[in-house]
């Protein structure tokens, strides 16, 4: 058909008289192709409502639960971790001229002065006292418990800055940087953190990659025996555990002369009332609870048994010369008199050169300039050297003086034994010296037993101060509370996110029906608005 005949056709009016047909199609699909009805999408949620309310509950409550599932079947590994600061005191030995005096330690020194080695909580001496009388739900060995541990020791604020200023130095890459790396010295506090990881694995079952884990209770618990174990091992190392020696019980009256007897049960007291006066004020004053004595009291009757028993017995024996065997017993303090006098000459002659390096000593004093802003200040100091001298000089002052009183002490029995004396009941004085050792081993037996007591106490079982061990919550709800709270958000929105999807998919789907619909022409989905005539031609309206 030409385009004159179509143009004719579309413009020319209908006519009345024939018989025509008029098909009108309303909202054309093809028009709306991709479109949502949103009023429609929300209808559908809100008619599913009730079904999906319970599947958000349901959501809600898988989330829940879900955290507490994961915690009982996880075998991850659980850390446990203690704080421990150590307290103890050590000597101040800055000032060699003031005598040392005990302080509160404030980094890793050891009470001896040394550094301390924290690594000895890692030794087999400490992980086998720990595991003594411990019993586990699964047996873990020494090697794969030492594994598991980790020891961090923390820094001073001075030296964390300056080892942070370094690495900054070394990031950029400043040459300066190498040459403060080598003058920086470290210094720690007292405290360090040790920790103890779960997962426990033997030298044969690393190809298995099979490990033991232990509750959380017997984790820290084992952790908390490591620490009390090797705060046991501080105080056998560092303190004084020794009991005096038994010096009074070896003496043999039977065998030995009655002043030689004598002589050592003396040196004997005096030994062991050194031992008890060096202990603390602290030791001192613990009283028993046995029987309420404190080492004060025990030294007092320590002093009253030697001033009572022995020394009157001493005199007795010196001022009548009683003796088994003269002879035997001049020969023996002559021997010892000329040991004490060699020995006083050696001393004799260190203080002869110590007094005469001191005599022509001309540095005995040094003058340091120091800045001090834009000008400069002089100060005086007396070098070490000179220090070390005098306290040397003293020493020797004092040997010296020990030792002529022994020589004049030896020459006074000596010539007590040689001088003509009445015959003295040499059984009775023997009767007299043994009560006098029975006496003052009583004494030692009560000391011993005193500092038993002690080192029992607290007095020797706080060197180290530890937290307890701190790791997973014990409260099995309060130790998931926060993930399950997180799970059960996300299970509330992944519910809705599956009903607004349901809503949505139901009317995609209807959609897509109708579209179907007006391709096939069924039920008067034809978008077109025409006329056609009887002829078979069609005019757009």
């Amino acid at each position: 058909m030409s385009d004159k005949t179509q143009q004719g056709v579309s413009n020319a009016p209908l006519s009345i008289e024939k018989d025509s047909q008029i098909n009108v199609v309303v909202n054309r699909s093809g028009d709306l192709d991709g479109s949502v009805d949103l009023m429609r999408v929300f209808h559908t949620m809100k008619v599913k409502g009730r079904v999906y309310a319970w599947v958000v509950i349901l959501c809600m409550v898988v989330g829940v639960c879900a955290p507490l599932l994961m915690y009982q079947l996880r075998n991850d590994n659980t850390r446990v971790a203690s704080v421990v600061t150590f307290d103890y005191d050590v000597l101040d030995t800055t000032n060699p001229l003031i005598t040392p005096t005990p302080k509160p330690v404030k980094d890793l020194t050891a009470p001896d002065g040394t550094e301390l080695d924290v690594s000895q909580i890692t030794s087999s001496y400490v992980l086998q006292d720990a595991l003594r009388g411990v019993t586990l739900s699964e047996d873990i060995s020494i090697a794969a418990l030492r594994k598991n541990i980790s020891i961090e020791r923390m820094l001073t604020e001075d030296s964390r800055r300056q080892q942070e200023i370094a690495k900054q130095m070394l990031a950029d890459k400043n040459s300066a940087a190498y040459a403060q790396l080598q003058s920086i010295k470290l210094t720690y506090v007292n405290q360090i953190i040790v920790s103890l990881s779960n997962g426990f694995s033997e030298e044969d079952d690393r190809e298995n990659n099979k490990k033991i884990y232990l509750p959380d209770d017997e984790l820290r618990l084992l952790l908390d025996r490591i620490l009390i174990s090797y705060n046991n091992y501080l105080a056998m190392t560092y303190a004084d555990l020794m009991l005096p020696g038994d010096e009074i019980s070896v003496i043999d009256v039977d065998h030995l002369d009655i002043m030689e007897s004598v002589d050592l049960l003396r040196q004997a007291l005096t030994n062991l009332y050194d031992y008890c006066d060096s202990k603390s004020d602290e030791i001192k004053a613990y009283r028993s609870y046995r029987d309420g004595r404190s080492l004060t009291d025990l030294m007092e009757t320590l002093q009253t048994a030697r001033d009572v028993n022995v020394e009157y017995l001493y005199s007795d024996i010196t001022a009548s010369s009683v003796a088994k065997d003269r002879e035997a017993m001049i020969a023996k303090y002559r021997f010892q008199m000329r040991e004490v006098q060699t020995k006083l000459d050696v001393v004799n002659e260190q203080i002869a050169q110590t007094a005469e390096t001191l005599k022509n000593y001309k540095h005995d004093q040094i003058y340091v300039e120091q800045q001090d802003g834009e000008g400069s200040k002089t100060t005086k100091i007396t070098t070490e050297y000179y220090n070390k001298l005098i306290l040397e000089q003293a020493a020797n002052y004092e040997n010296a003086t020990a030792l002529e009183i022994t020589i004049d002490d030896l020459k006074a029995k000596i010539e007590s034994l040689q001088s003509e004396t009445a015959a003295v009941d040499t059984e009775k004085a023997k009767v007299e010296l043994a009560a006098a050792i029975r006496i003052c081993h009583e004494v030692y037996i009560q000391i011993c037993d005193q500092m038993e007591e002690i080192y029992n106490s607290s007095f020797y079982t706080t060197y180290a101060n530890r937290s307890a061990a701190q790791g997973k919550a014990p409260s099995f709800l309060a130790a998931n509370m926060k993930k399950m709270i997180i799970f059960a958000v996300l299970g509330a929105f992944l519910a809705c996110g599956l009903w607004f999807v349901s809503a949505f998919a139901a009317e995609m789907k209807r959609g897509g029906k109708a579209d179907a619909n007006g391709k096939t022409g069924d039920g008067g989905d034809a978008s077109d608005t025409s006329v056609s005539d009887e002829s078979g031609k069609e005019a757009e309206v």
